[in-house]
């Protein structure tokens, strides 16, 4: 079950897919308007708090590490409310957060949805490009060595991890 924090109406989700179940002009079967939702083609529509109305990602009040570890903690909750596994992550480039997830593993089916992944697909979608060079990777948790070579792949600078923000280095392709 999405916490309450989250836009959970139907209403909310048709009228930003622009699509009209009962009345107006626009009608899908609603057999197609149940297999979008539950293949999770209509669920992308359903953002949390701290990503704005137009899609941008609400910054921290300050850029310390702490408010970028705690902002990892927070994608690490919210991956718990959906009913996914314990982390977080969030790409951060110029002192700016460029993208941010939970782990989307068993929500998505994906055994390669881990959140250090999640946010650095985000992060490349946002910016419109695959190398994030200077970034840093934030993460509640150690990056296993599949998202280390990720972060490697994608240029991220170095990786800070868990409560006490501990600096992991540079990512490195083998551990």
């Amino acid at each position: 079950m999405l916490a309450s924090s989250w836009v959970t109406t139907i209403e909310s989700v048709v009228a930003v897919g622009k699509i009209l179940i009962d009345g107006g002009q626009s009608k899908i079967p609603r057999r197609r308007f149940l297999y979008l939702c539950s293949a999770g083609l209509l669920g992308t529509y359903v953002r949390p708090d701290n990503v704005r109305g137009d899609g941008a990602i609400v910054q921290p009040d300050v850029e310390t590490e702490r408010s970028f570890i705690a902002r990892a903690f927070e994608m690490r909750r919210l991956a718990i409310e959906q009913g996914d596994q314990p982390y977080g992550a969030i790409v951060v480039l110029n002192g700016q957060i460029v993208g941010e997830s939970g782990s989307r593993v068993l929500l998505d089916h994906d055994p390669t949805g881990h959140a250090e992944m999640a946010a650095i697909r985000d992060a490349g979608r946002r910016l419109k490009r695959e190398h994030l060079s200077g970034a840093v990777l934030y993460s509640s948790s150690r990056p296993c060595p599949m998202c280390e070579a990720a972060a490697a792949w994608s240029g991220i600078s170095h990786m800070v991890y868990g409560r006490n923000a501990e600096r992991a280095g540079r990512p490195l392709l083998c551990r």
